[in-house]
């Protein structure tokens, strides 16, 4: 009996230290995300997720025209900041259906240049009846970035202009560091199909809105 658990214990051994020196090729491990060059064209989108900020009460709202520097001074130096944070949701690329291309705008809400390709494509919304608009900050923008929101006037627009801080590190992975704002164009299988860079002319959006 003794000699059987011997050599039941060797077998076992052996068995380990073979395991060890020849471990299996088998993983389940997912590729690994940095490996992936979002900025390159064909790249797939990578995660979205926005804190976005959506204020539908009228008491908050911006009078039409942009008010004098400062009137707006003070509106954002005090309501602002104490908006109720029930306001407050997320948004992931599962949330946003877009059955053509969908162009996701990295900007600043203090860019001028930003504000200006924003008015371009308010006074143009008409031509997105199935592409999507996705406007993404820093979240050390949220301040500046819920004054952009109200003196725009986005929430009137349709359809909708979605605009919230980044939760997702979206803008690490694909902003190339040009000039700001940075228009990525994916199509309906969220692939990169082209980057804009700078105020962009109507002209060249038109091709890729459908």
């Amino acid at each position: 009996m003794l000699r059987k658990l011997m050599i039941l214990a060797c077998l076992t051994l052996a068995t380990n230290v073979f395991a060890q020196h020849h471990p299996t090729s088998k993983t389940t491990e997912k590729p690994d995300d940095a490996k992936i060059d979002y900025q390159q064209m064909g790249a797939p989108m990578p995660p979205l997720k926005l804190l976005v900020f959506h204020d539908t009460s009228r008491q908050n709202r911006m009078p039409a025209a942009a008010p004098a520097e400062n009137d707006r001074k003070k509106f954002t130096s005090g309501k602002l900041r104490k908006m109720d944070d029930s306001k407050l949701e997320y948004l992931t690329g599962n949330d946003v259906k877009n059955d053509a291309n969908l162009l996701v705008m990295i900007f600043n809400p203090s860019c001028s240049h930003c504000e200006d390709e924003t008015a371009i494509i308010q006074k143009n919304i008409s031509f997105f009846n199935k592409s999507q608009l996705v406007m993404v900050a820093k979240p050390v923008n949220a301040v500046p970035l819920s004054d952009f929101y109200l003196r725009r006037r986005l929430g009137e627009f349709q359809p909708p202009i979605h605009i919230g801080t980044d939760s997702s590190d979206f803008i690490g992975k694909t902003f190339v560091f040009g000039m700001l704002p940075q228009i990525n164009i994916y199509d309906h299988d969220r692939k990169l199909v082209k980057t804009f860079n700078g105020e962009i002319a109507i002209d060249s959006l038109k091709q890729y809105i459908e």
